[in-house]
């Protein structure tokens, strides 16, 4: 597996990367361990990225002392202010465990690795301390109103091991750590949304996540409509590298396989493993996700007749690309299959005051909220001053006093917002609920409050 270029740096903490600097471990545990298998235990585990944003191979992480309090690296204190800003709308997972996949020819279901995504960023909200957590059910359970798939993703979770690939003694090895040390499972279990799920990650797995110095940034809402476990990790590969400067991942046929959980033994001709896992996850990850993947022909390894390396290529989308993804994942997901393909049946939108507040789901987050100011921009061509609009800045999208929800909009001066709200109010109104077929009907404008003056002049010296 080999990456290449760096995340590009975006001014906040959040959107830089680090690389790691771990030495190389100095034990062991390699008992019942297979050749070239390392099994780690927790005490084995202690900083170090696997890979890192040069396309080199990090080493495994090396053994601390007992004493030594754990350090929080920058993926822990990037997940940790996320949480507090964002909730459950923006989940960070470690790029370690990103580009992890089950031991032993084993796959997690598509319930239990989103699951497993909202259990890490919870964790990552307290600097994955080793500690009973607490995730309510309502974050995971959707649509589906009964437990028992809950549990059953967390019993599955619960009995994997994850492979995470890097040197170790100065050869390539596997390293395979446990998820959960314990989960609670009662014996009369509550249907309510109150209800908990109590869970505990394993010191080898934490130390992981804790350490490590690069991410991805997933988008909660856009995960959950994710619909097959290829293309929920290609998603996720796509989220930690599509801001890198050289976004491109080249991998060879079975480290692919392993990483897209296809099933051991299954699809060993690449052009049927294409057709049925690697195609169909790309046409869906474009379809809902902020940037484009694609896998180059002219990319390909070959020997022969066959295939043995592909790279796959990630870039953000352009403006109308963006909006259209936005749109997209406020459908309804009973047509997106056929929008994806080409067939198209036309179904006329719910009438939101009919439906009622409750069902609107939640507010779009900011990411959301940016492809949406982008789609309006693209409908109010030529019916709204240019320059008028360049001055606007989406801020948030709120529920509205008398009811519904409304875009605000930032003003850069009392001006701007004054003409916005005068001339060109029904406009905005207008295109807004034509886009979100009526969800959000209003607009507001909000002036961006003034710097304050820093400098002062000094008095001379006497």
């Amino acid at each position: 597996m080999a990456g290449t270029g760096r995340r590009k740096a975006r001014g906040a903490v959040a959107e830089e990367s680090v690389p790691s600097d771990a030495a190389a471990p100095t034990k062991a545990n390699t008992a019942k361990a297979a050749p070239g298998l390392v099994v780690l235990g927790p005490e084995d585990l202690a900083g170090g990225a696997v890979i890192d944003g040069d396309g080199a191979a990090a080493t495994l992480p090396s053994v601390a002392a007992e004493s030594a309090a754990p350090v929080a690296g920058l993926t822990a204190r990037v997940a940790s202010a996320t949480f507090e800003r964002d909730g459950y709308k923006h989940l960070i997972k470690a790029a370690e465990a990103v580009y992890s996949y089950p031991a032993n020819g084993t796959r997690l279901s598509l319930p239990a690795q989103k699951m497993l995504n909202f259990m890490i960023h919870l964790a990552g909200s307290q600097n994955f301390a080793n500690k009973l957590y607490r995730l309510p059910k309502r974050v995971v359970r959707g649509n589906h109103k009964g437990n028992e798939r809950i549990f059953d993703a967390l019993k599955e979770i619960f009995d994997s091991s994850l492979v995470v690939i890097g040197p170790f003694r100065g050869r390539r090895s596997r390293a395979e750590l446990r998820i959960l040390s314990s989960y609670v499972r009662p014996e009369e279990e509550e249907d309510s949304d109150a209800a908990d799920i109590h869970f505990q990650f394993t010191d080898a797995f934490l130390e992981i996540q804790r350490s490590s110095q690069l991410w991805a940034k997933l988008s909660g809402p856009a995960m959950v409509k994710v619909t097959s476990t290829y293309a929920l990790k290609l998603y996720e590969i796509g989220m930690q590298r599509y801001q890198m400067d050289y976004p491109s991942l080249e991998l060879d046929i079975d480290t692919l396989r392993k990483l897209m959980n296809v099933p051991e033994g299954a699809y060993k001709d690449f052009g049927i493993l294409r057709t049925r896992t690697i195609d169909r996850a790309i046409a869906e990850v474009n379809q809902l996700a902020p940037f484009r993947v694609s896998m180059p022909e002219d990319k390909m390894k070959r020997k022969g007749r066959k295939i043995e390396a592909v790279t796959l290529d990630f870039h953000a989308k352009d403006e109308e690309e963006a909006a259209e993804t936005y749109l997209e994942r406020e459908r309804h997901s009973a047509g997106r299959r056929a929008r994806r393909i080409g067939k198209v049946d036309t179904v006329a939108p719910a009438d939101p005051v009919e439906a009622g507040l409750a069902d609107l789901g939640p507010l779009p987050d900011a990411d959301d909220v940016t492809a949406l100011w982008a789609a309006v921009l693209h409908a109010l061509k030529g019916k709204v001053p240019a320059p008028l609009l360049a001055e606007l800045e989406p801020e948030r999208v709120e529920e509205a006093p008398q009811g519904g929800r409304r875009l605000v909009l930032k003003a850069r001066n009392a001006a701007v917002a004054d003409t916005a709200r005068m001339n060109h109010w029904p406009s905005l109104k207008s295109a807004l609920a034509s886009l979100t077929g009526g969800l959000i009907e209003d607009v507001a404008f909000e002036v961006a409050a003034r710097k304050a003056k820093t400098a002062k002049a000094a008095s001379p010296e006497t």
